[in-house]
C-alpha cells in the first residue's frame, strides 16, 4: 500500500446510483447496502459504458464522521458538459449527479481482487487518521474511490481522502 497527497486541481462530474448508509450498517450482511449498490451498477449500467472507463465510488453528505453518522454513495462514472440527473438522493430510482471537488486529498492506493482491495484501502485510511500522530486531518466533505481502467473485479483503486 502507498500513500501520496495529491491536488486534484478540476472538480470531476458524474453520474450514478445511491445509497445512504453507515459504516455500523456496513458489518452486518443483513442491513449492508454497498455491496447490492455495486451490483446494481454492474447489471444495470456497465454494458452501456466504454469498455476501461473508470469508476468512481464517491462518499459524501457525512453527517459527522465516519464512526457515527450516515453518507452517501454513489457508484459512478464521469461525464462531460452538464450532469444529466438530479442532485436529490436517487430519484426515483434514477441516476444522481455528484461533484467531486477540487483540492486536496491524501491517497491510498491498492491493486488486487476486488472488492478485498477495496476494503484494504479503507482499512489502511482508518488506521492512518486514528494513529494519533497523524499528520493530517480528514474533512468529511467528499472521499471517494477510482477504479482505474473500470475493473470491478481486479485491478487497481486509489482511495482519494479529503484533507484540511
Amino acid at each position: 500500500m502507498t500513500s501520496q497527497i495529491k491536488e486534484l486541481a478540476e472538480a470531476i462530474a458524474c453520474n450514478g446510483i445511491s445509497i445512504r448508509t453507515t459504516n455500523h450498517a456496513e458489518i452486518s450482511h443483513e442491513t449492508a447496502k454497498l455491496g447490492r449498490l455495486w451490483q446494481k451498477f454492474y447489471q444495470n449500467h456497465m454494458g452501456d459504458l466504454p469498455e476501461g472507463e473508470d469508476i468512481y465510488g464517491v462518499y459524501h453528505n457525512y453527517e459527522s464522521d465516519d464512526l457515527v453518522g450516515a453518507f452517501d454513495v454513489v457508484a459512478s462514472w464521469e461525464v462531460t458538459g452538464e450532469p444529466e440527473a438530479s442532485n436529490a438522493p436517487n430519484p426515483a430510482g434514477g441516476l444522481v449527479a455528484v461533484n467531486i471537488p477540487a483540492g486536496k486529498y491524501l491517497v491510498f492506493s491498492e491493486t488486487g481482487n476486488m472488492p478485498n482491495t477495496v476494503m484494504n484501502a479503507w482499512e489502511k485510511a482508518w488506521e492512518y487518521f486514528n494513529d494519533p500522530n497523524c499528520e493530517h486531518t480528514r474533512n468529511f466533505d467528499v472521499d471517494f474511490e477510482h477504479y482505474i481502467d473500470g475493473n470491478l473485479e481486479y485491478g487497481q483503486v486509489d482511495l482519494y481522502i479529503g484533507i484540511k
